[in-house]
């Protein structure tokens, strides 16, 4: 699903020809969905009682500053160095190569290779995204070339950056991006990718050198800002209560869930329902391809899990006693990291299908990456075994990945209620709210997951 394409491989995103057979009926298998969620959190209650099990809790804001782990010799290079290898092979692909998006390696590398398969890596092993970012070494790149020729400062200007803008310019980045990936069928022209891909160099380029590297990749860059985010759901670290609020940093973590769901929701049958009631107070000439119906389903799902969110954690707060409340203000920045799991759990569930089969298009095009009969590598013959994965085991991986990162979130924000001076039934009644919240999660999203994918029980 996350190309349009895909469908020629034989097999989409959550689709087969073929669909699993549940042995009980869906709304079974979504109910004790739930209710492992449920059973989680009364076992948290129970076996998490003390503040102390709960003195690091993770952060959302400092692994954005984060920056490479070597910093000297060859094992810094060398990746660095393969990236932008890879960054120019597929830009070349993307504006030279051929128009057929199936033979041009630039959209398979970038949205089944980059975009799917470094999230894998990230959820796996931390953000190693600052070790290959092209735009980062590029950046170093004309930054050393500047201080050799005599300018000490480099090229950044290192305006300041607005604290009312905070992280948004990234969430709108994001809802973008899933736009032109969902809405948009920019993946059928590696061409509109190309060019694409041209623009963000310069934007991000330009950022840098206006804002600084650091500031801007914290704020505005979206694929630093949501690498960075994805990797915080593996570890921990030591806090303070003295941590800034970056604005839009709620809405961003937001839309990485929501876009993922959407990108769901947008190839199933309750689309069209939602298409034909825009249908019907949007002239035909203003919507003929359906990219407004689209965008406004975008905006409306992302903010329906604002909303909610926003209300649970106003709720978890409402219920907090009285002195412990008057510092733990806003309770949404409190939980926040509580979600990650989720949008990682999602991330699996929605893309394992395409990275192990979409993804082994990557042997061949690699090959010939322009599409012009080459056979660099041996490889070019290479077809797909399309029945690596079916649709029983995509169900089950979905089912597993979703449970377990609803349960991961449930177990931490317990943990995080503790952290601020909850004990006993205050914890417990301070994070119901939030509870319930990853119940329905859970359930709605197992139901557009189910969609294309399972057969009811006879």
């Amino acid at each position: 699903m996350w190309l349009a394409w895909g469908a020629t491989f034989g097999a989409q995103a959550h689709g087969f020809e073929e669909r699993y057979d549940l042995p009980v009926p869906l709304a079974y298998v979504i109910a004790g969905a739930c209710a492992v969620v449920l059973l989680t959190f009364v076992v948290a209650v129970v076996w998490i009682r003390r503040p102390d099990a709960a003195q690091n809790r993770p952060s959302i804001s400092a692994p954005l500053r984060q920056g490479s782990v070597n910093k000297h010799g060859i094992c810094r290079c060398l990746p660095k160095a393969i990236s932008f290898f890879l960054f120019a092979l597929t830009l070349a692909s993307a504006l030279w190569g051929t128009h057929d998006p199936l033979m041009n390696l630039a959209p398979t590398l970038i949205w089944i290779g980059w975009w799917v398969g470094l999230s894998f890596a990230v959820i796996i092993f931390g953000n190693i995204w600052p070790q290959l970012d092209p735009w980062r070494s590029l950046f170093e790149l004309l930054n050393a070339v500047a201080r050799r020729l005599g300018l000490t400062k480099g090229i950044a200007l290192n305006w300041p950056w607005s604290d009312r803008i905070g992280r948004w310019p990234a969430t709108v980045f994001l809802l973008v991006w899933c736009g032109l990936e969902v809405i948009y069928p920019i993946a059928m022209s590696p061409i509109k990718l190309g060019c694409l891909a041209v623009a963000w160099s310069v934007i991000n380029v330009t950022g840098m050198v206006c804002f600084g590297r650091e500031v801007w990749q914290c704020h505005a860059d979206v694929f630093a800002v949501y690498f960075a985010t994805l990797g915080r759901q593996i570890g921990n670290r030591p806090t303070t209560g003295s941590e800034v609020v970056v604005a839009g940093e709620v809405g961003f973590v937001l839309a990485m869930l929501s876009t993922v769901l959407f990108d769901g929701l947008h190839g199933s049958a309750t689309w069209g329902y939602f298409d034909g009631a825009l249908q019907a107070w949007i002239p035909q000439w203003l919507d003929t391809n359906g990219y407004v119906a689209g965008v406004l389903g975008l905006l409306t799902v992302w903010l329906i899990f604002v909303a909610a969110y926003q209300l649970a954690c106003q709720l978890c707060f409402a219920l907090m006693p009285t002195p412990i409340s008057s510092y733990c203000n806003p309770f949404t920045r409190l939980f926040l990291p509580t979600l990650i799991p989720i949008a990682a759990a999602y991330l699996i569930a929605h893309n394992f299908s395409n990275l192990l089969i979409q993804g082994q298009t990557l042997i061949s095009l690699l090959s010939d990456p322009l599409g012009r009969q080459w056979d660099i590598l041996g490889t070019a013959k290479f077809y797909p075994d399309i029945g690596l994965v079916d649709a029983k085991l995509t169900w089950i991986v979905a089912l597993v990945a979703i449970v377990g990162g609803h349960v991961i979130s449930i177990w931490r924000a317990h943990r995080l209620a503790l952290s601020v001076g909850l004990s006993g039934a205050h914890t417990a009644i301070a994070a119901l709210p939030l509870t319930l919240l990853m119940i329905v999660y859970t359930g709605i999203s197992l139901m557009v997951l189910a969609a294309p994918m399972v057969s009811p029980a006879p």
